[in-house]
């Protein structure tokens, strides 16, 4: 494994930066703080690494105890007043995510910044990113301010990661449930249209749950279609806590309506891709997953086929 020096910034090339959380509980010595700043749920967290080894900040809206605003300057501040003493490792996974939301260049001011402040002291930070998510320019320039280390991947269910919350989602989901959505009908209960599917391959697009059916249960079950495909639900997941019934609706459909138009997207990709521009549809496929920037990637995508016609 290599070694790490402390003072400085380090970039992980992953397709997953889950992958990285084996190595990263190696990592953590008994006498130093490991400190991870994930868009991943506690509850998710939990499956990839000991929650009670680690201090753990999820990056989300969400009115949680261990969430924090997604915001550069919010980011900034708290990893800057973390390291004012002892030392330590501090893991940071949504770099696609917070370049997509708040531009590329406001993420290497960021990047720099946080490297400013980190250098001399006993920390370092680490930031696992998809390369493919990037330009090669804008990766060039990522692994100038964070130097490239390669780490032993392994492949690991989150069951043999030792997560003290490994523990499946379906009982965390039931635990949730309360005494009104027991009398609720369960999704396979509900007399939906069948799933709509596309005929060719590709994503696929559920049908819509009705107002009336919409109880924690099938919104938990209708969260696991959307993550199986790919899709990042961390936005969602808070709602599964909302009372409010016709609120919890609300969210879902706007959340549904991103899916939709990824959904879109994926469609006109595979467009791209039969005309030969692979390394675009990379790019862009893997930015529809994160469910963000979608206008830019519309825009984008009309221009690329529009010269490709």
């Amino acid at each position: 494994m290599p070694s790490l020096d402390s003072g400085r910034v380090y970039g992980i090339q992953l397709d997953d930066p889950r992958s990285g959380y084996v190595w990263l509980q190696q990592m953590t010595a008994p006498n130093s703080t490991t400190i991870v700043l994930s868009r991943l749920s506690p509850q998710r967290l939990g499956r990839w690494i000991r929650l009670e080894s680690i201090e753990f900040h999820w990056l989300s809206s969400a009115v949680d105890p261990h969430a924090i605003e997604p915001a550069l300057e919010r980011l900034h501040h708290l990893i800057t007043t973390s390291i004012g003493e002892g030392g330590g490792i501090i893991w940071l996974d949504a770099v696609e995510y917070l370049g997509s939301r708040h531009g590329f260049d406001a993420l290497m001011n960021f990047v720099q910044s946080v490297g400013d402040a980190v250098a001399g002291s006993g920390w370092t930070l680490i930031l696992p990113y998809n390369p493919l998510a990037f330009e090669a320019t804008q990766v060039a320039r990522l692994r100038r301010e964070a130097v490239s280390i390669k780490i032993d991947e392994f492949d690991s269910s989150p069951e043999e990661s030792g997560g003290s919350e490994s523990h499946s989602e379906d009982d965390e989901s039931k635990a949730e449930v309360s005494e009104e959505d027991r009398h609720e009908p369960s999704e396979d209960e509900v007399d939906h249209e069948t799933v709509a599917v596309e005929v060719e391959p590709g994503l696929l697009m559920l049908s819509r749950i009705p107002l009336a059916s919409l109880s924690r249960a099938v919104l938990q079950r209708r969260l696991e279609q959307w993550a199986s495909m790919g899709f990042d639900v961390g936005e969602l997941e808070p709602v599964l806590l909302e009372d409010d019934r016709e609120n919890r609706y609300n969210r879902y459909l706007a959340y549904e309506e991103k899916v939709r138009r990824a959904v879109e997207c994926e469609r006109r990709i595979r467009e791209l891709e039969s005309l030969g521009f692979n390394a675009d549809a990379t790019k862009l496929r893997f930015r529809i997953m994160q469910l963000t920037g979608l206008d830019d990637v519309e825009l984008r995508l009309e221009r690329l086929l529009a010269e490709a016609r």
